[in-house]
């Protein structure tokens, strides 16, 4: 018994200790991000002496955020709807294949979402110029979304496997068609898979830095991380405190969307491990 605890002591204080590692960057930054470049230079771990917002203004100002913000948004949840429909369909047609080619397909699923983003670069950018999607946001969130389902077709798998195979045969007795019974019957029993999958998907896109940098080279179709670059790039030498100001507005939307959205991640993860 007095060992367990000195175990789970030992665990809790490590934990501690990794959460605080973490953390600590995210206090520089905010704390800095009220402060001027001189403050910055001069004393940056110590309080701002004046909290104000002149430095997200300048941010604002100076990167056309709301643009930025607008663009972000747009592609993180164009391509999240795509994934969604498309991982949620496979994933229920790869659970109900008892046979050879769907375990094949399931394992190429499990290559593909292994596989690093620089493997595919080159030869996905090709294609994009082949086809002429570069500096189109529509049409870039279609083919992220492609490229990057393979996560939620093996979540969604997962959770179909929970679904008695039962319940299909007796819609089909019932008439009803592949489409219909899977949309007004199945997808509704998959909303905490959903759920979870919209959160981590969303999270992804609004940091995607890759994909955009390859694809877009139009300012005015910037998204957020595209905008931190270019920030960097700008402002690298002599205004750190516009550098921490905007990366302190683009973590915000994604926090406070974890925060509210932890109980969905959970509960989607929990019933995706489920077996039936």
């Amino acid at each position: 018994m007095k060992k367990e605890r000195k175990v789970n002591m030992i665990l809790a204080i490590v934990l501690w200790l990794i959460c605080i590692a973490m953390f600590l960057p995210m206090v520089f930054v905010i704390i800095n991000s009220f402060k001027t470049f001189g403050q910055v230079v001069m004393e940056p771990l110590a309080l701002p002496e004046e909290w104000n917002l002149d430095n997200f203004k300048e941010v604002m100002r100076t990167g056309n955020y709301l643009k930025v913000f607008g663009n972000t948004i747009y592609f993180a949840v164009v391509s999240g709807v795509i994934v969604i429909a498309l991982g949620a369909m496979a994933g229920y047609k790869l659970d109900r294949m008892n046979n050879r080619i769907g375990e094949i397909t399931s394992i190429v699923f499990m290559i593909a979402m292994m596989l690093p983003f620089p493997v595919i670069m080159i030869p996905l950018a090709v294609v994009a110029s082949e086809l002429h999607i570069s500096n189109n946001l529509t049409l870039v969130s279609v083919l992220n979304a492609g490229f990057s389902c393979s996560l939620a077709v093996i979540m969604y798998k997962q959770a179909v496997s929970s679904i008695p195979k039962e319940l299909d045969e007796c819609a089909y007795m019932d008439g009803a068609s592949g489409y219909r019974f899977f949309f007004r019957i199945i997808f509704p029993l998959l909303k905490p898979i959903t759920g979870t999958v919209a959160v981590l998907y969303f999270i992804r896109y609004w940091n995607d830095l890759m994909l955009p940098m390859i694809l877009i080279s139009k300012k005015e179709l910037y998204t957020i991380p595209l905008s931190q670059l270019s920030f960097y790039n700008q402002f690298t030498q002599n205004r750190w405190n516009l550098l921490l100001a905007s990366g302190l507005m683009a973590i915000i939307p994604v926090v406070i969307i974890y925060l509210f959205a932890q109980r969905t991640i959970i509960s989607g993860v929990a019933a995706g491990a489920v077996k039936g």
